[in-house]
């Protein structure tokens, strides 16, 4: 069961809603105006909020905004109904901090579906990884949401830890994970010596990090964690394999574990949203794999160590 608020001026909208919800077994609060939807939130947290954007006194996007830029609000998930259903309102919608978006009219079952597939993930995103004891996939983006919702000028970097899988194949799940959170441990403890309180460390699964940050720690972190990782590898590989430098390794026949940035902006110069961040992190990963070695690729810089 969850609680679940309503904020929509169309009455005959919000009771189907509520009604539905009723029978999955939820409790609904509704709310006919934006007026005073944070304060009742503040108040009496709710564990989702579906909201459309056209409402008296305050619009469902500046609700958005205001849920986001609260410290103990901003993880709860939202779901905006609209009228509005061309693709520029719906980039916008979710660039606000929205978590989903439907257009009205909406066919009910599916709309259910969203409820508890954001309910799922909203639960998920509270986790800590259990491999890595650093925050979750689900955790780091909605971190993510937060700091683009309060316009934040920082720094993400998606790290990587290349040739990973032909690690695992050789030595073995347990040797894989070792890798996994001994990088995990360099990334934290770094982050955590450079920039206490304001860095952040997510494990996105597998070989794949997170870290999010302001750009002038940003730039001297990522080299230093390269640094840091291969002062380390001999003792990575010997807590595997028994040897600091494994035979196959030294003949050049095994690609060594190396680890991999790519870094993307977020001055708030415009209007971004985290999907358009994970695009432009996708764009220069698949340029920086083509270089075959790790490093530091940067938005509009290339390589940078």
């Amino acid at each position: 069961m969850a609680k679940i608020l309503i904020v929509d001026d169309d009455p005959t909208t919000s009771q189907v809603v509520s009604e539905h919800l009723g029978r999955n077994g939820h409790v609904c609060t509704v709310h006919r105006s934006g007026k005073k939807v944070v304060e009742t939130l503040q108040s009496d947290r709710h564990d989702l909020i579906v909201l459309d954007v056209m409402l008296p006194h305050v619009s469902g996007f500046e609700i958005c905004r205001r849920v986001r830029r609260d410290p103990d609000l901003y993880t709860t998930p939202i779901l905006i109904m609209s009228a509005m259903s061309n693709e520029e309102e719906i980039v916008h919608g979710l660039s606000q901090g929205a978590d989903d978006f439907v257009s009205k009219p909406f066919d009910i079952t599916n709309f259910l579906q969203r409820i508890e597939s954001l309910l799922r993930t909203s639960s998920a995103g509270t986790a800590m990884d259990d491999l890595t004891s650093l925050p979750s996939a689900e955790a780091t983006k909605r971190e993510l949401q937060r700091r683009v919702s309060t316009r934040e000028n920082f720094c993400v970097a998606h790290c990587e830890l290349l040739n990973l899988r032909e690690f695992g194949r050789k030595y073995g799940n347990e040797g894989r994970n070792k890798a996994v959170r001994h990088l995990g441990r360099a990334l934290d403890q770094c982050a955590q010596e450079l920039v206490k309180g304001v860095a952040y460390v997510g494990h996105m699964g597998g070989g794949h990090f997170m870290v999010m940050m302001p750009g002038k720690h940003m730039r001297a972190y990522c080299p230093w964690v390269r640094k840091v990782w291969a002062a380390h590898l001999g003792k990575l590989y010997h807590a595997v394999t028994g040897n600091e430098r494994p035979p196959d390794l030294a003949a050049g026949k095994e690609k060594a574990l190396d680890v991999l940035f790519c870094v993307a902006n977020c001055d708030n110069k415009e209007t971004v949203s985290p999907q358009n961040l994970f695009e432009l992190l996708s764009r220069l990963r698949s340029m920086a794999l083509n270089s075959k070695q790790g490093g530091v690729f940067a938005d509009r810089r290339g390589p940078t160590a």
